[in-house]
C-alpha cells in the first residue's frame, strides 16, 4: 500500500500519539544536552595613592568583563536611579547597560539643575524643585560625570558598560560577578581617579579570583565648568 493509502487508514488519535511521542523524546534529548556551566569570578581591587594618603572611595570602582569569543554579551537596557540628598548625589556612581534610563529624584528641600555635557550623553534636565524626579537616556557605552549646575561640588560619574556581567566593588575592595560562562574575556577596571584598566581573563569552569591594582598617585582634582561652560560663581554661598 502507497504512503497515501497509509495516511488514509491511519486513525486520527495514533497521529496524535506519535506526534506526542516525537515531541517527547525530543524534549528528553534536550534535557540530555549538557549546557555550559556558568561560574563567580571574584576578586580585590587596590588603589595607589600619594605618600600619606589612603583610599576612602575604592567602593566606586567598576569592573566588568567583555568576551573575546564564546559567550554573548547581549544586554538589555534597564533602569536606574541617582537621587540629590544633602547636596550629593546617592550613590556617586551607577553603572548602567546601553540605553537604560537614569531617574535624578530631588530629595533635598531646594531646587537642582542636574546635566551633562559629555559627548554621547549630553543632557540638561533643567531646575526642578524638591519631591520632582526627571530622567535622562544613556545609549553608548562610556563613563559620563553628571553635575549640578547650582551646586559645584555635586558630581556623580553613570558607566554604561556593554555588558551584563559587571560590578562594583565593596568598601574593601573586594567584588564578584556571578553567572559568568567559561571563556575569554577582556577585564575592564574603572575609577574616577586612576587609569582604566583592561586585561586579558580566561575564566575556567572552576570560576577564578583575579587581584588588580589601580594608580592613582597623578590623579589632580580641577573643577568642571558649568552648563554654559563658564566657571561657578565663588562670590558667594549656593543659592540654595
Amino acid at each position: 500500500m502507497g504512503t497515501l493509502g497509509l495516511m488514509q487508514v491511519t486513525s486520527p488519535n495514533l497521529m496524535l500519539r506519535l506526534v506526542r511521542t516525537c515531541w517527547l523524546s525530543l524534549a528528553a534529548a534536550l534535557a540530555a544536552t549538557p549546557l555550559a556551566a556558568q561560574v563567580n569570578v571574584a576578586g580585590r581591587v587596590t588603589i595607589t595613592e600619594r605618600p600619606g594618603e589612603r583610599s576612602t572611595d575604592i567602593g566606586n570602582t567598576v569592573i566588568y568583563l567583555v568576551p573575546t569569543q564564546g559567550a554573548s554579551a547581549r544586554t538589555t537596557a534597564g533602569r536606574a536611579s541617582i537621587a540629590m540628598n544633602g547636596r550629593t548625589f546617592v550613590p556617586r556612581v551607577r553603572v548602567v547597560t546601553p540605553g537604560s534610563r537614569v531617574d535624578f529624584p530631588n530629595e533635598d528641600p531646594f531646587s537642582h539643575n542636574i546635566f551633562s555635557t559629555t559627548p554621547g550623553a549630553v543632557f540638561d534636565l533643567g531646575l526642578y524643585p524638591s519631591g520632582r524626579s526627571r530622567d535622562a537616556q544613556f545609549r553608548r557605552a562610556g563613563a559620563f560625570p553628571v553635575y549640578c549646575n547650582i551646586h559645584p561640588r555635586m558630581t556623580a560619574f553613570v558607566v554604561v558598560v556593554p555588558s551584563p556581567w559587571f560590578t562594583l566593588a565593596g568598601a574593601d575592595g573586594r567584588w564578584a560577578i556571578e553567572n559568568v560562562p567559561p571563556g575569554d574575556y577582556t577585564l575592564h577596571v574603572w575609577h574616577e581617579r586612576a587609569p582604566a584598566l583592561e586585561r586579558s581573563l580566561t575564566v575556567a569552569a572552576a570560576g577564578g579570583a583575579v587581584d588588580v591594582a589601580l594608580d592613582a598617585r597623578g590623579f589632580r582634582f580641577e573643577q568642571h565648568k558649568n552648563k554654559f561652560g563658564r566657571e561657578y560663581d565663588r562670590t558667594g554661598r549656593d543659592r540654595y
